[in-house]
């Protein structure tokens, strides 16, 4: 550092007051926090012992035993979104697709979007496994099965930088982790896994949110509309675009 200013690589720096902005920024982008609270967890898991992960994994887990009234629905719900079952290493950087729907939704709207798939579709699944063991085509094990993990909101907004992310680069580094976790994501689909089934609504989801966005921006240029207040000056375009979009 030399007279107040951090080199980022050649010709480009920030000097101290942008690298405060800068930390602002992480600090106030829900993404932010989801990326370090998986790494964390993954932590963890590698560290405590294999009953107390079983326990943590019998707890957070949004299987029928939880989600029942006498359970803890509410609780099981959140902390599935932060327990990967497995790949707790990989789990961080596909998640780090969030930061691509903050910038295209703004966080709260991203939250909410996020937050309503992990919980809409767990809910589907599991009533899928509900409506079959109550038609005998699963046994009743399945109701205390394991179901926990954040792919179901991470495939929707890999989905959603996919078809948002900018620069056009991202989009293919979101595309290829996608392409590469797919056929893990849909193990099982020929025999109607459940899980697999989940990661496809999930998919349907941001796909239809990539679609929605599509036509708003198809419509405003089709009115003319332009922004006077953005930025086109050429240094802006240094600046990280996955931290835009943070309310």
């Amino acid at each position: 550092m030399l007279g107040g200013w951090f080199p980022l690589s050649k010709g480009v720096a920030l000097s101290a007051a942008q690298v405060r902005a800068l930390c602002l920024r992480l600090l106030r982008n829900p993404a932010s926090w989801y990326v370090v609270a998986l790494a964390a967890v993954g932590q963890v898991e590698k560290r405590i012992s294999t009953d107390h992960l079983r326990r943590l994994m019998d707890w957070t887990s949004t299987n029928l035993e939880n989600l029942r009234p006498a359970g803890h629905p509410a609780e099981a719900f959140v902390a599935s979104a932060f327990i990967p079952q497995e790949s707790a290493g990989v789990w961080p950087f596909f998640a780090l697709s969030v930061f691509s729907v903050v910038a295209v939704l703004g966080a709260r709207r991203a939250v909410l979007l996020l937050a309503s798939v992990h919980i809409g579709v767990s809910a589907v699944t599991e009533g899928l496994v509900w409506w079959r063991i109550h038609h005998g085509s699963l046994p009743g094990s399945e109701a205390h099965t394991w179901d926990t993990g954040p792919s179901y909101l991470v495939v929707a907004a890999l989905v959603v930088a996919i078809g948002c992310a900018r620069p056009l680069w991202l989009r293919v580094v979101w595309a290829v982790a996608l392409v590469g976790a797919t056929p893990s994501l849909l193990e099982g689909i020929g025999d109607g896994d459940y899980t697999a089934i989940g990661h496809i609504l999930s998919f349907s989801v941001g796909l239809a949110v990539v679609l929605r966005v599509r036509s708003q921006s198809a419509g405003k240029d089709s009115l003319g509309s332009v922004d006077e207040n953005a930025d086109i000056r050429p240094e802006a375009y240094t600046q990280t675009p996955l931290l835009e979009g943070v309310e």
